[in-house]
């Protein structure tokens, strides 16, 4: 049952990557800091002089920034792929693999659905 929640908190993660990279403008994070939350300019925050030519990484003591730190973006798909690992590594089935393989598709579709178009924008 775990691996449900997992899998639907990655659901949403992937819906806020995808409203943010494409409805950004007529988005609910659109309020929000722009150099956080809108890729089209949120990505340079990887690098010390993005327009510089030669795009530097930030560093911290010479280790090269994560990037996961960087963006929304950056961070909600990090977020989404350590929930799917966690989904996978804690699952059991509660039914049977081929029907929990269909209600957690099901439920991946109407969730991200239900949060890309509509609670998210």
């Amino acid at each position: 049952m775990i691996s449900i929640i997992l899998v639907i908190l990655a659901t949403i993660c992937n819906a806020i990557m995808d409203v943010i990279s494409f409805h950004y403008s007529k988005s609910v994070f659109s309020k929000l800091n722009p150099k956080w939350w809108d890729p089209s300019i949120s990505w340079k925050n990887k690098y010390v002089d993005w327009d510089g030519g030669k795009q530097t990484e930030k560093t911290i003591w010479g280790i090269k920034y994560p990037t996961a730190l960087t963006d929304a973006w950056h961070l909600f798909k990090s977020i989404m792929i350590l929930l799917m690992i966690l989904a996978i590594v804690l699952y059991t089935p509660f039914i049977n693999p081929i029907i929990d393989f269909i209600i957690i598709g099901t439920g991946w579709n109407t969730i991200f659905n239900l949060f890309y178009n509509k609670i998210l924008r």
